[in-house]
């Protein structure tokens, strides 16, 4: 494969589409990565990989299918998240972990996971955040 190759997670959202097609018409392999059901034709991406990226196992399968498909990533896009919308008092302590681990733990295990495949071109690596990253809560007088 003559191309460059990116990998990148959260590729069914608004973001990750539409950071899959620039990628795409700029002449890379497009590696997509997501939980969500295709529902609408997904061609920006040239292989698509359903998996939970907050899940150790799943980035080990990940690893799996890319060999032998890739000799190496030379981007990865970390676009995964989830947000819970309501208050951070209201907020369960599972749902508290769910947020961490596709938010924040799944970056870990992607980079940890495909560094073998990213060191030889000293591949970039992109982690998307939101502008709920500098949201404050107020909390309620009444």
């Amino acid at each position: 494969m003559g191309k460059l190759v990116v990998l990148i997670t959260g590729v069914l959202g608004g973001i990750g589409r539409a950071t899959a097609e620039l990628f795409q018409k700029n002449g890379w392999y497009v590696i997509g990565v997501d939980l969500g059901e295709v529902t609408t034709p997904l061609t920006e991406v040239d292989l698509l990989i359903r998996a939970d990226v907050s899940d150790a196992l799943a980035w080990g399968n990940i690893a799996h299918q890319l060999s032998g498909k890739v000799e190496n990533i030379v981007a990865m896009v970390n676009n995964a998240a989830i947000q819970v919308c309501k208050p951070l008092v209201e907020t369960t302590p599972e749902e508290w972990d769910r947020v961490m681990a596709v938010n924040v733990r799944s970056v870990y295990l992607g980079v940890r996971q495909l560094y073998p495949l990213m060191k030889s071109q000293g591949g970039a690596i992109v982690n998307v955040s939101s502008v709920h990253e500098i949201a404050t809560c107020r909390l309620s007088t009444e």
